[in-house]
């Protein structure tokens, strides 16, 4: 699965500040980014075995953190990506690979999305100094 193109790409981005699990990365984290569950916590949060969530980090479907001794910390949007895979992957029958581009797609979607609101914002306000210039109302 490592060969496809939204893999590679994937792999540029985490060191890009976008939306998604690779945000946490950045200085401020939200209380979401936390890491704050062990492997097991997080195995047991999801009920599944921890074999699993390493599948999904071997696989490259999610990223936790690391503590200094290399332990895998988990934030709750990590939890909240592992809960969408198992949706996508056992209630939808999507393979890992499916479900990986859906997320992508997901992800890019809401990037997208926050870029338009900024740019409406920017022009708005662009247009708002344009009337004031010719004062029209």
């Amino acid at each position: 699965m490592r060969t496809t193109p939204e893999r590679e790409r994937s792999k540029t981005d985490s060191e890009q500040p976008q939306n998604g699990t690779r945000r946490r990365r950045e200085s401020g984290a939200s209380n979401q980014e936390q890491p704050l569950y062990v492997i097991s916590i997080a195995a047991q949060i999801l009920g599944v075995h921890p074999q699993t969530l390493r599948l999904y980090e071997r696989e490259g479907l999610v990223e936790p953190q690391r503590s200094g001794g290399k332990i895998r910390l988990y934030s709750d949007r990590d939890i909240e990506r592992v809960r969408s895979i198992m949706r996508l992957t056992n209630d939808l029958g999507v393979n890992l690979a499916g479900a990986e581009a859906i997320l992508y797609m997901r992800e890019r979607m809401l990037q997208l999305h926050e870029e338009m609101d900024h740019m409406r914002r920017h022009f708005h306000e662009q247009l708002e100094e344009l009337r004031r210039e010719l004062d029209i109302d």
